[in-house]
């Protein structure tokens, strides 16, 4: 077995769990799977556009820039997992579309 991680954003009582981007969600699953770089995607932050930079309007980019982030396992001792998976919003599915398709991988 092993520790099953997501992200957790605690201002806006969202999470994004791994297995819903369709990848591992195992620490080392996140750090080496280009779906890790949802994170980067959710916390992007700017007010200009450059090469590689989003070009259109995406509801989920940067949507987490400036708030409070965990990645958060499931043996942590704070359940926080567990408070997340029945009292925040999943919006794993909607990021993996617009991640995705930033990216250019078929889902």
């Amino acid at each position: 077995m092993g520790q099953y991680f997501m992200w957790v954003n605690l201002d806006k009582k969202e999470f994004v769990h791994p297995h819903d981007l369709n990848g591992g969600a195992k620490l080392w699953e996140i750090c080496v799977n280009r779906y890790g770089g949802v994170i980067n995607f959710l916390l992007r932050k700017s007010s200009e556009g450059g090469g590689g930079d989003i070009h259109q309007d995406y509801e989920y980019a940067g949507r987490w820039a400036g708030d409070r982030i965990v990645l958060v396992g499931d043996y942590d001792e704070s359940k926080l997992q567990i408070k997340a998976e029945k009292e925040f919003l999943n919006i794993s599915k909607a990021v993996k579309r617009e991640y995705y398709e930033f990216i250019g991988t078929v889902l």
